[in-house]
């Protein structure tokens, strides 16, 4: 007789590894659409792609919280930076006039590359 949970060590019930997966795909989704914005060279599409991983990046963070005891110290740091790095996406490209090859730049710079340098190179909060 089939049960409503899963029976690997992941205690999740289909439902919940539905959505998930759901999560998945609307994530790369989204990555296919920032792509696309980038090859056409479309500022409106890149960012309703960006706005979308906005949205995704906070259902996972509501996930994330919800479903573990602590939240790490990596977690803090690239959901911070890439919450930043869209923020200031956002408001650069709504109240400047900045081509886009910059717009872009912040973005990976703040999202990708000074999480990574913080993570790496910053103090450590353990004992």
């Amino acid at each position: 007789m089939p049960s409503n949970y899963n029976d690997d060590e992941t205690d999740r019930s289909p439902t919940e590894l539905a959505g998930l997966s759901a999560l998945g795909v609307a994530f790369v989704i989204a990555g296919v659409g920032l792509y696309y914005g980038l090859a056409i060279d479309s500022m409106r599409v890149f960012s309703a792609a960006a706005a979308a991983i906005f949205v995704l990046l906070a259902t996972s963070m509501v996930i994330i919280l919800q479903s573990e005891p602590l939240v790490s110290r990596e977690n803090a740091v690239i959901s911070g930076f890439v919450f930043a790095a869209m923020a200031l996406f956002f408001g650069l490209s709504t109240f400047t006039m900045l081509p886009f090859p910059v717009l872009v730049g912040t973005l990976i710079f703040v999202g990708v590359l000074l999480p990574a340098l913080v993570l790496q190179y910053g103090p450590s909060i353990s004992n």
